[in-house]
C-alpha cells in the first residue's frame, strides 16, 4: 500500500500541496481529480521524489520513500509516466524498454509481456522514440513503467491528446495492471475513464484533500465530481 500522510510540498518557497494524506491499495486504481493547478502532478513527482517535502511522509509498505532519492524510489518498486512521456527521443524503442528493465533486469519475461500488450511496439522495436505518433509514444512510456514490474503505478494523464483507438489501449493496459495487482495512481480529467476505472477518487483542490471517494460514490454523486474537474 503506498500511503501519503500530511504530504506539504511546492517549488522552492512556493508551496503547493497542504497536508495530503490518501492511500493507494494493491489491485485497485485510485484516480485523483482536480481541476487544473490544483497539485496533481505536484503530488506525483512528490510521490516519485522528485520534490522535496516540507512536512510529512510518503511510504510504500514498511519503506519510507520520501527519504529516498528518485532512483532508489524506483528501485523500490514505483513506476511513472509523467505527463509529456520523457522518452529518450533518440533511443530506438527496444532501447526505451531496455531502460525500463536496468531496474529488473534479471527477468527476461516482462519484455515480452509488454510485447504482447503493447503489438505495436514490437512492430516499431527498432525505430526510434522520436519518430513515432502520440499514441505510440504513451504506449512506449507506459511499457518502459511497466518493465520495472512495478508495485505502484503512476500515470500523469496517460491519455491527453489521444485518438480513441489508442486511449483504449491505454486504459486496457492500466486495468490489466490493476487486475495484477499493482496500486494504480491514475491522474485524470475524463469523467467517463473515472468512472470506469476508479476504485477511488481522490478530490484534489487547491492543494488540500477535499474527500475520497469510492467506486459506489462516484456514481452516486456524479454531480460532486464533477464539480472538481470543472465540468
Amino acid at each position: 500500500m503506498l500511503r501519503l500522510e500530511g504530504v506539504s510540498a511546492g517549488y522552492g518557497r512556493a508551496q503547493v500541496l497542504r497536508e495530503v494524506s490518501f492511500e493507494a491499495r494493491s489491485g485497485e486504481i485510485l484516480c485523483l481529480v482536480g481541476r487544473n493547478g490544483a497539485g496533481k502532478t505536484t503530488t506525483v513527482k512528490t510521490i516519485m521524489g522528485l520534490l522535496p517535502l516540507m512536512t510529512g511522509a510518503v511510504r510504500l509498505g514498511d519503506v519510507l520513500l520520501s527519504d529516498l532519492a528518485p532512483h532508489k524510489v524506483s528501485q523500490q518498486g514505483v513506476g511513472y509516466v509523467p505527463q509529456g512521456r520523457r522518452l529518450f527521443g533518440e533511443l530506438t524503442v527496444g532501447e526505451n524498454l531496455a531502460v525500463g528493465r536496468l531496474t529488473n533486469g534479471k527477468d527476461a519475461s516482462v519484455l515480452e509481456e509488454v510485447l504482447q500488450l503493447f503489438p505495436r511496439l514490437k512492430e516499431r522495436y527498432n525505430q526510434r522514440a522520436n519518430t513515432l505518433s502520440g499514441g505510440e509514444q504513451q504506449m512506449l512510456a507506459m511499457g518502459r513503467a511497466m518493465c520495472l514490474r512495478p508495485k505502484v503505478l503512476l500515470l500523469d494523464e496517460p491519455t491527453e491528446g489521444l485518438q480513441p483507438s489508442m486511449i483504449d489501449a491505454i486504459r486496457d493496459a492500466t486495468e490489466q495492471m490493476r487486475d495484477q495487482g499493482v496500486a494504480v495512481v491514475l491522474v485524470e480529467q475524463r469523467m467517463d475513464a473515472i468512472v470506469a476505472l476508479a476504485d477511488q477518487v481522490a478530490l484534489l483542490e487547491n492543494g488540500r484533500i477535499r474527500g475520497v471517494l469510492n467506486r459506489d460514490e462516484v456514481a452516486a454523486e456524479p454531480k460532486k465530481l464533477a464539480h472538481h474537474l470543472g465540468v
